[in-house]
């Protein structure tokens, strides 16, 4: 199996637990915006590269502030991943050389190795 359809299938895991998550307690809380914060820790070990020029964002959802622009093959540490509240999964990290930080679309990257885990 290759290491992108592995790092899809930890993606489908993934988003299953974040389903399930979070309709735990569902009744009581409000409806977050997409840009509202989101928690995130570095407890992945997975790394790849964007596949186009796209922007890092403050939070994880296209309408959201951009942080940065990089182009094709910028090496992102991903630190760990998401499900929005599209049911898209994103990626927190840092690009390698810098101290730039954000989220983008895992659609936006390639996966070459490592582990990933939920934020």
């Amino acid at each position: 199996m290759s290491l992108a359809r592995r790092f899809g299938t930890t993606i489908a895991v993934t988003a299953l637990l974040l389903g399930g998550a979070t309709t735990v307690g569902a009744g009581t809380a409000s409806a977050a915006g997409p840009c509202d914060s989101h928690s995130y820790q570095n407890n992945s070990s997975a790394w790849g590269y964007f596949l186009g020029s796209y922007n890092l964002k403050t939070r994880p959802a296209a309408e959201c502030p951009n942080v940065k622009k990089f182009g094709t093959g910028t090496k992102l540490y991903v630190w760990c991943a998401i499900q929005n509240y599209c049911g898209n999964v994103w990626v927190y990290g840092r690009v390698e050389g810098t101290q730039s930080k954000g989220w983008i679309s895992g659609d936006n990257v390639s996966y070459e190795g490592g582990s990933l885990n939920n934020c």
